[in-house]
């Protein structure tokens, strides 16, 4: 066989001919993209805390994963319990539930008008005994307490809105069906109401809605106790800690 000049040619006027092999890189998963990398990036820029270079680290991944999964776990366990429980054969129908915060009486009365309209639902009062005395009094007065009690629960543990979420989030773990969640309180009050409800109700297969009851005191809430509470919960989740007052300290 002839030689190759530089130029790749042989003797001969013929040219060689190579094979290069080009290896492609696997294009990263859409959950790659859209949560491990992020993370990763976000972590790399913090300085000292992921030396450049660990980004593909298995461990790395590992937890981010398991970090990710644990954050979003609220938001797929609802649909992800109920998929299951109709693969294991389960007929029942989801159950109603109806939950209001009773410091004002006419956040009662949308929460009953709700009730009404769900037959077999459940309307949970919460309160501390003091409110639920004046609720009471209230809807009497008014005509407006049912005669019928059945399906009222009376809730009367903690001390804000993260420990009385997280009482309800107890009674409801006692219940053998799981389904909807209706936090009934005032317009301002309600974000807050429903992002924490679903951080802590969320886990436990319940899906959370909301419905404004329009009162007198609608005074409105900020940004900042929006994400302290709903930090509140991702604790509680963590730890079992409300971060609330005792409840014989209440008002």
């Amino acid at each position: 066989m002839n030689p190759a000049d530089p130029s790749g040619r042989v003797k001969g006027g013929r040219k060689s001919k190579r094979l290069v092999r080009v290896r492609r890189r696997k294009r990263p998963s859409p959950l790659q993209r859209a949560i491990f990398r992020p993370l990763a990036e976000i972590l790399q820029s913090l300085p000292g805390l992921l030396p450049r270079g660990n980004a593909h680290h298995p461990l790395l991944w590992l937890g981010l994963g398991a970090g990710s999964f644990w954050l979003a776990w609220p938001g797929l366990a609802p649909g992800t319990l109920a998929l299951l429980d109709q693969r294991g054969g389960s007929t029942r129908a989801p159950m109603e539930v109806v939950s209001v915060f009773v410091e004002d009486p006419q956040r009662t009365v949308v929460a009953l008008g709700i009730w009404k309209r769900k037959p077999g639902s459940l309307l949970v009062l919460q309160g501390r005994p003091s409110s639920q005395l004046d609720n009471l009094n209230y809807l009497r007065h008014q005509g407006q307490w049912p005669k019928d009690e059945r399906g009222l629960i009376r809730l009367e543990p903690g001390c804000d809105t993260v420990g009385q979420l997280d009482a309800l989030a107890t009674y409801l773990s006692t219940l053998q069906r799981r389904g909807t969640v209706t936090i009934v309180t005032s317009p301002a009050h309600l974000p807050r109401s429903i992002a924490i409800a679903r951080i802590v109700l969320g886990p436990l297969g319940w899906q959370v809605q909301g419905q404004a009851a329009v009162t007198g005191d609608n005074r409105p809430e900020s940004w900042v106790q929006l994400w302290r509470d709903q930090g509140r919960a991702q604790l509680l989740r963590l730890t079992g800690l409300t971060g609330s007052r005792p409840d014989n300290t209440c008002n």
